[in-house]
């Protein structure tokens, strides 16, 4: 039986099942960030999920403000619907009451999925025979292994100081104050393949927050994909009663991300009809604002900043909702509407400020005391 069958064999043998929460995958117990040259961590190296500093934050009004001194453009920010910008239909019920800061739960890495769709079943997680669905259970057969593995250790060390935390138990603090475990976020993506290469070849996945591409991943491949980017392999390994029969793990084909930057806009319709209806207003508006400023896929397919839809991401009630990778940062934003297209690209994106009344959250290290994510520069 090969690995994927076994695992899969693991999944029917346990009492869940195969769904993620909010449409995001859940990695409990041990995860690790990999790199090229290692992909063997310990989970302590998931990074902690940190707040942007006073210095990172900027408001729409200071915006406004500066925007007035240095261009004649009247609109930027918005705040209410314009005539120059399309508006959103008033039918859609979106919350504009909640406080956003603090709705997304502490994830340290997201797979984005090259599907060349815009919508996608209700969840992805159970769309059978693809690639968000093997990931999926790859992911939650590995957590039960890693959940077997931490009660063999904890019975073989019973004398361990009862205060030292156990590595396979890492938690985040969240905004709220409750303990959380950190996630990986697995999502589809409008993204067409490398050189517009047949899906019956595979997907290729973005891999963030390491800045990756690898191209052409089969369903088949989930467990190797799991194993050599999403696991801590050295932690599966170490005991010596844990080891099987494995076959070498695949050669996947790496590269750089070929962007600047990225921004996902939620579009998933089938699951919320608000982020169906609000999100090819949002890429239309984002497209033109790169457009102008050259730095749109077609000028610059090389270092451009790519625009893509994504599946559901949480939050739908806060429609639009977007996602800005850029420099080590991913960086959640909500109630954006196109009239902010110029300002997230002009302060987010390329300046690296975090506007304060959009940020819902961000990815684990985004904010990491001393790390340097200043201007683009092209």
């Amino acid at each position: 039986m090969n690995k994927l069958g076994r695992l899969f064999d693991v999944i029917r043998n346990t009492n869940f099942s195969p769904v993620i929460s909010n449409g995001e995958a859940k990695l409990s117990k041990t995860a690790a960030t990999k790199t090229l040259t290692n992909t063997s961590a310990s989970s302590s190296s998931i990074p902690p999920m940190t707040n942007p500093s006073s210095d990172d934050i900027v408001t729409l009004a200071e915006i406004e403000a500066n925007t007035k001194q240095t261009s004649d453009d009247p609109c930027i920010v918005c705040s209410n619907p314009c005539p120059d910008h399309d508006n959103y239909p008033r039918y859609l019920k979106i919350d504009q009451n909640s406080i956003l800061e603090g709705t997304v739960k502490p994830y340290y890495k997201h797979v984005i999925i090259s599907t060349g769709k815009s919508d996608w079943p209700d969840r992805i997680e159970d769309d059978t025979d693809t690639l968000a669905s093997s990931l999926t259970c790859a992911i939650k057969a590995g957590d039960k292994q890693k959940g077997d593995l931490s009660s063999k250790k904890k019975e073989k060390k019973k004398s361990r100081d009862k205060n030292e935390p156990d590595p396979l138990l890492i938690k985040i603090e969240t905004f709220g104050g409750q303990s959380e475990k950190p996630r990986i976020v697995i999502t589809n993506s409008s993204r067409l393949n490398s050189d517009h290469a047949s899906f019956s070849t595979g997907n290729d996945i973005l891999l963030y927050p390491e800045n990756l591409l690898v191209r052409k991943v089969k369903p088949m491949q989930a467990v190797d994909f799991y194993e050599r980017f999403l696991a801590n392999r050295a932690t599966l390994h170490q005991d010596k009663d844990n080891s099987d029969d494995r076959t070498s793990i695949v050669e996947f084909q790496i590269e750089p991300v070929p962007y600047k930057a990225v921004i996902l806009i939620c579009s998933h319709r089938h699951r919320d009809k608000r982020c169906g209806v609000t999100a090819p207003l949002l890429k239309t508006e984002l497209d033109s604002v790169l457009k102008k400023k050259g730095l749109d896929l077609e000028t610059r397919p090389i270092d451009g900043v790519g625009v893509f839809m994504t599946s559901h991401i949480g939050g739908h009630k806060f429609a639009g909702n977007l996602i800005v990778y850029r420099d080590g940062q991913g960086i959640w934003y909500g109630r954006v509407t196109p009239c902010h297209a110029r300002a997230i690209i002009e302060t987010t994106v390329i300046e690296g400020k975090v506007i304060k009344d959009l940020y819902r959250g961000a990815m684990n290290g985004s904010f990491t005391p001393g790390k340097n994510c200043g201007k683009l520069e092209w």
